[in-house]
Formats: structure tokens, sequence, C-alpha cells
């Protein structure tokens, strides 16, 4: 059964301001993921969301108006979600909406919303084809899908790359990665000598290493789930082969180093949030996670503290919640957030400000090493051969 979750934060609304109590609340609808494969992920995305709430709450809501959630299962289903986005919008009369987390259900969602011209902030669709629809009301503050990619070309240069692997699991995103890092290569001396999708399920990837050890290649990436990046450094191990450079998203989960111990040293990861980025904001947001959640954010917690905090600093800036002045301000808008800087893209806002990040597990750490300016240590690289660590 669908159900409705209002948030109203009753207790802590008594001790506001006066004038954040007389008047009526800001209502954001969210189509969010409590059930299918899509929960866990939408999980932290949603405990992100809320903490931003209490927070904005603490410091006067919106326009002086409290902040409720109206929230709706989307079930995971894309059809499901427009058909929520519709009736939130239409039945529920919410203020504005914040998209499901899963580029499927954000861009059905979105398209409702633009159909309404109902603001909505895109804080859990990273596809990029959400954004290039020419909606007038949809602002991507997730970090764009191709970021991932963004530190591929400075590691190429960094280290003489020639030859790359590209092996993943077949999924829209890693096709979505994968154009990307292609189209960061051409016309650079660069080679894709193993270009390979499996399906999912897959576990063994001997005939992949085999091929790697027989064409060398310098880089090796992954787009990988954390289980397969798991076994693909196991057998990496058991067939004493490792490339000079080993990238993976799924090095920037947790259940990676856990799960491959000493097998997970040295490789890098893919990411676009980590609890150490020296990002603005980003020491306070993990600490007031931690001790509600005991446990440290992730990208999908960033994700929705991000959302909130753009759509209050727009608030903030219009001096209003009025749709058309807040979608105005939205349309410039650059603010530091903990995932690093919100910018869009001016014609189809497009998240352009945020940018991926490469990590490298070092002494069974996640530590950043890309960008330059973020890093928290020097990277380790190449990766030495298994009998020299």
């Amino acid at each position: 059964m669908i159900r409705t979750t209002i948030l109203a934060a009753v207790m802590a609304a008594l001790t506001l301001p006066n004038a954040v109590n007389a008047a009526e609340p800001v209502k954001i609808g969210v189509a969010l993921s409590q059930t299918g494969n899509l929960a866990d992920s939408a999980a932290p995305y949603f405990k992100g969301l809320d903490l931003w709430r209490e927070q904005a709450n603490a410091r006067g809501g919106l326009s002086g108006r409290t902040i409720e959630f109206v929230v709706y299962d989307d079930r995971s289903d894309p059809a499901t979600a427009a058909r929520l986005y519709e009736r939130l919008i239409t039945s529920d009369k919410v203020d504005f909406v914040i998209s499901s987390l899963g580029s499927a259900t954000a861009a059905t969602g979105s398209a409702v919303a633009e159909k309404h011209k109902m603001l909505m902030i895109n804080g859990g669709g990273a596809a990029e084809a959400i954004q290039q629809r020419g909606f007038k009301y949809v602002f991507q503050t997730a970090a764009r899908i191709s970021s991932y990619a963004d530190g591929v070309l400075p590691m190429i240069q960094k280290y003489g790359v020639k030859s790359i692997a590209l092996v993943s699991r077949d999924y829209a995103a890693a096709r979505d990665i994968s154009k990307a890092i292609k189209q960061t290569i051409d016309g650079k001396d660069v080679k894709v000598v193993i270009d390979e999708y499996f399906p999912a399920g897959t576990a063994d990837f001997s005939s992949q290493i085999a091929k790697g050890q027989q064409l060398k290649p310098d880089l090796w990436i992954g787009l990988l789930y954390p289980s397969e990046a798991i076994e693909t450094v196991r057998q990496f191990h058991s067939m004493n082969y490792m490339p000079k450079l080993f990238v993976a998203n799924g090095v920037s989960q947790d259940d990676f180093i856990t799960a491959a111990g000493k097998d997970a040293e040295y490789a890098v990861g893919m990411s676009l949030y980590e609890p150490s980025l020296p990002s603005e904001g980003n020491k306070e947001f993990v600490k007031t996670y931690r001790d509600k959640f005991s446990s440290d954010p992730g990208y999908y917690a960033a994700f929705g503290f991000v959302a909130g905090t753009v759509l209050e600093a727009a608030v903030k800036k219009a001096g209003s919640t009025d749709t058309e002045k807040v979608r105005e301000v939205l349309t410039s808008l650059k603010l530091g957030t903990v995932m690093g800087k919100h910018e869009v893209d001016p014609n189809t806002y497009m998240q352009i400000g945020v940018r991926g990040l490469l990590v490298q597990v070092q002494n069974g750490k996640r530590e950043v090493i890309w960008p330059e300016d973020y890093k928290t240590t020097e990277p380790k690289l190449p990766i030495p051969a298994w009998d020299k660590r």
C-alpha cells in the first residue's frame, strides 16, 4: 500500500519563532522508493534530506514558514512515480517537489513537474538526459552521471596511459560513464584495448583478466557494483595480475574495503562524495549525521542534504517561496555545498559545478587523491605487483 508520511516535527516547531508557527507550513513533496530495488539507496537519500529539514526549521524554516514533507512510496517504479507527483501537485497542493532517487523515477516525475510548472529540485536523478529536454522548472543538484569520469583524463596524463580496458556491468549508468570516458580520450593517443559489458549476476571475471594479461592495458576501468569490484580484485590476486592502474566506482563503497580486505589496497575509486571531503559545511554535516544515524553519510545522503540546501538558499535569496521568483534565482545560483560547488548550466539547468572525485584505498581507508584542491593524501601509484607489497 502506498503510504503517506507528513513530517511536521511538532515538538521542534514549538521552539521556533512565533512567525514560523503562525504561517502555513511550506509543503515539499517527494516520491521515495520505500520498497522495491531502490529502497536501500533511497533510505540514506531521505535521511540526508530530513536532516536538512530539521536544521532549516531550526533556522526559521523557509521565509518564516515551517517545512513539512509529504512523502509517498513510488515502489521504485517510474510509472508509479509519475502518478504520485501528479497527486502531490494537484491533490496535496505542495509548494515544491524534490525528485526521487534514481534516474528512471526522477525522469518521469520531473516531466510531471514541468507540465504543471512546479519547481522541482532534481536531487536524485544523475542522468544527463533528464536535463536535456528543455525543461524550465527542473534544476539538478545531483552530480551528473558523467562526473564520475572527471578524474580519468588527469590520471591518463599524469601516468602516461596509452591503453585502457573498460570492463563493465551492463546497466544504463555504466554505458553513460563509458561514453563519457571515450569522449574524454577522443583525439588522444590512447586506445581502448578491451571494451566489454557483462550481465548482472556475473561473478567470474577470469576471461577478462586473461585478456588483460595478454593485452597489458595500462589502466583498467571497471564500472561495477561493489560485489563485482570485490570479486575483480580477488581474482586479480588469484591470477597474479594487476594493471598499473585500477579504477572502479564500486571501490568507493564501504563494502569493498570490508570484504576485499588487503586485496583492496591501492585500488582507486570513482566517487561523488566522501565524509573526509574538505568542502563547505561538510565537517558539521558528517558530525550531525553521525550523531543522528550512528554512521557516516555516503553520497546518497549528501545528495539529499544538498537538494534541501540549494532550495533553502534560493528561497532566501528570492525573499519568497513564490515559484517564479525562486526559479529565477536558481537559474544562476552558485553555492558552496558539502559536495562542492553548486552551479547549473544556464540553458539546461544541468549540474556542472560538482566534480567527481578519485579516491584510493590506503591502509584500509579511502583517501581523496583528486582533484588537487580536495585531496587528503598523495596517491600511491602505479599499483605495485602482488609480490612487491
